[in-house]
């Protein structure tokens, strides 16, 4: 495993970053599952994963949406806002 700068494993780094972006882009954590992902939500219908590998490759998706009502999926490499996360599953999901 590599290590930061600072004496900490990187994937810790990694997943501290991912989720500030989360919350920079609107959505709420939901610490239920952090071992083995990073979950966002909009407190309502969308959410938004990462998963253990996001940040390790920059060619396949490494954020998954979902709208739970709808029962939708769609893979991305960048963090949408929950408004703009909201549109890309209507046009792709």
């Amino acid at each position: 495993m590599e290590v930061s700068d600072e004496g900490t494993p990187r994937s810790s780094v990694d997943s501290k970053a991912i989720q500030q972006r989360f919350v920079r882009a609107g959505w709420e954590l939901d610490g239920s599952f952090s071992v083995h992902l990073i979950v966002g939500h909009d407190g309502d219908n969308l959410s938004i994963l990462a998963y253990p590998q996001a940040g390790e490759t920059e060619e396949d998706p490494v954020f998954e949406l979902i709208d739970h009502e709808r029962n939708l999926t769609y893979g991305i490499q960048e963090i949408p806002s929950p408004q703009q996360a909201a549109q890309l599953l209507r046009e792709h999901g």
